[in-house]
């Protein structure tokens, strides 16, 4: 199975839960993308499924419309419980809930450095890092409007960070 953004965010609540922190939605829904960019930047990976996750700029940064809508029922809450996904079998709809995994040795690396470099970082701190001057964000953000941040976009800057 190809690394999506739910095995990712589920992947991260493990982390938190085992660790003694909590995450809420804004911090998770960041350090995803971030995992995103810097996958994109080692390895030309995608921490993503294209088939249903993409990244949007919205007013508060960049969001993977999936890892929201699995959460956003924690509000402003700490995040405790994985998101499960449920699967139809299309020939003999049998019904399958499933809880999405991180498999992917290399975004699983990722992951973990991400979660330590920005461990003590607060949702804001979090939001401020995806705002800066010439991020992805800042080139797409448009106000009142959906637009998609192109992976091209996310993966030269984070190879800048890399660099510098």
């Amino acid at each position: 199975m190809r690394p999506n953004a739910i095995s990712l965010a589920n992947y991260f609540i493990d982390l938190a839960v085992s660790n003694n922190v909590d995450i809420k939605q804004l911090g998770l829904m960041k350090r995803v993308y971030i995992t995103h960019g810097f996958s994109l930047a080692f390895y030309d990976k995608s921490a993503l499924d294209p088939r249903f996750d993409v990244v949007e700029a919205w007013k508060y940064g960049p969001v993977i419309p999936s890892v929201y809508h699995s959460f956003k029922h924690n509000g402003n809450n700490p995040i405790k419980e994985k998101s499960i996904i449920i699967n139809v079998d299309p020939v003999t709809y049998e019904i399958n809930i499933e809880t999405p995994e991180l498999i992917d040795h290399e975004v699983t690396e990722v992951a973990n450095m991400v979660w330590h470099r920005y461990l003590g970082f607060s949702d804001s701190q979090m939001i401020k890092l995806t705002h800066r001057s010439g991020t992805p964000w800042g080139m797409c953000y448009q106000p009142g409007r959906t637009c998609i941040i192109p992976d091209e976009y996310t993966k030269a800057f984070y190879k800048k960070l890399i660099k510098k």
